[in-house]
Formats: structure tokens, sequence, C-alpha cells
């Protein structure tokens, strides 16, 4: 019986510390294989993201840029307004003052002098004139306060293209970043499983020692019981002897 006892005994450690040298070979194995998998995905989830936000960053610096050409195209716009504007001004008056001047030819060539009904016509040709010649410069700096005005929207427009470049460079670091934090995230992880598998180790070298421990006792209780068993059988055969005798 305690043959048999010490040979269960023996299976069953070694089968528990068996199980659990498994149990920590798995445990192992399954904490690089979520490592690996988490820093694949952190790598792929960065560089979609950087890649991503250096696609933003690039579109808003073009859409900054062109608002900004926008601008400048309407400010030469204006100025080129302004200044048709002034040319056909100073045409009308040159125009107005050679009317005027075949004008007073022709009163002259007449005889007529320049006082009286003459001179109001004279007059009120020249405010006409001039009064068209204002009209033009009014004209023009309605038309150039519009292109001024366009051009503001355009650049406050840009505006929100370089916020979106600059939160887009943001974007970018913040992806770096989380990549670094992921990472150590996964490092955390495997540590973790890491020590799981560890602590099966230590279970089963703590099983081996308790396994050991009750083979011992086992044996121990044998080896007495045995002693015991022989004595009795000695003092047995000695009684018998005796009796004989």
């Amino acid at each position: 019986m305690t043959v048999t006892s010490i040979a269960a005994s023996a299976a069953s450690t070694g089968i528990s510390m068996y199980s659990q040298q498994e149990q920590a070979k798995t445990a192992s194995a399954i904490a690089d294989y979520n490592y690996d998998i988490e820093r694949q995905n952190a790598e792929v989830q960065a560089k979609m993201a950087q890649q991503q936000a250096l696609w933003r960053q690039q579109a808003a610096q073009v859409q900054y840029q062109l608002d900004q050409n926008n601008a400048q195209y309407m400010d030469q716009q204006a100025r080129a307004v302004q200044m048709q504007a002034e040319e056909k001004a100073r045409r009308v008056r040159e125009e107005g003052e050679r009317t005027l001047a075949k004008q007073r030819a022709q009163y002259a060539a007449s005889g007529v002098v320049n006082e009286g009904t003459p001179l109001a016509v004279l007059s009120e040709s020249a405010g006409l004139i001039e009064l068209n010649a204002q009209d033009a410069i009014y004209e023009g700096d309605v038309q150039s306060r519009d292109w001024l005005r366009k051009a503001e929207e355009a650049r406050y427009q840009s505006k929100f293209s370089l916020f979106d470049q600059q939160t887009a460079g943001y974007e970018a670091a913040a992806a770096k970043a989380g990549k670094v934090i992921s990472l150590q995230t996964a490092e955390l992880n495997r540590a973790a499983g890491k020590a799981q598998a560890e602590g099966y180790r230590i279970s089963s070298y703590g099983t081996l020692l308790g396994g050991v421990s009750d083979i011992a006792s086992t044996a121990s209780y044998g080896l007495d019981r045995y002693s015991s068993l022989r004595k009795d059988d000695a003092l047995k055969s000695t009684a018998a002897k005796t009796s004989t005798n």
C-alpha cells in the first residue's frame, strides 16, 4: 500500500507540475503574441493617423496659399478699377474741355460774347462734364471697395486654412505620442502576461516540493510501519520459541 501511495503521489505531482509548466508556456506565448499584435496595431494606426494629418496639413497649406493669392488678385483688381475710373474721368474732362473750346470758338466766330445766355450754357456744360467725371470716379470707388471687401474675406478665410494646418500638425504630434503610449501599454501587458507565466512556473515548483514532501512523509510512515511490523514478528517468533522449550 505504501509503495502504491508513493507511486500515486509521484504521478499526481508529475501531472500537476507538467500542467502548470504548460500553462506557463502558454501564458508566455500568449503574452508575446498579444504584444506583437498590439505593437503592429500601434504602428499601423500611428502611421495612418500621421499620414492623414500630413494630407490635411498639405491641403490646408494649399488652400491657405490659394486664399492669399485670391486676396492679392482682388487687391490688384481694386487698384486697377480705381485707376481705370481715374483715367476715364481724365478723358471725360479732356473731351469736355475740347467741347467747351469748340463752343467758345463758335460763339466767338458768330460774334456772341461770353456773357448772359452763352455763359450760362458754357457753365452748365462744364458742370455736366465734371459731373460725368465724378460719376466715373464714384463708380470706380464702388467697384474698388467691392474688390477690397472680397480680398478681406479671402484673407479671413485663409485664417481657417492656417488653423487647419496647425491643427493637422498637432494631430500628427498626437499620433506620434499615442504610438509611444500604445507601445508602453503593450509592454506593460506583456510584462503582466510574463508575470502570470512566471507565477505558473513558481507554482509548479511548489507542487513539486509539496509532492516530494508528501512522498517523503509516506515513505517515512511506511518505513516506520515496516519496522514496527518487523518488531512484532520478532517478538512473536521469540515467544513461540520460549513456549516450545
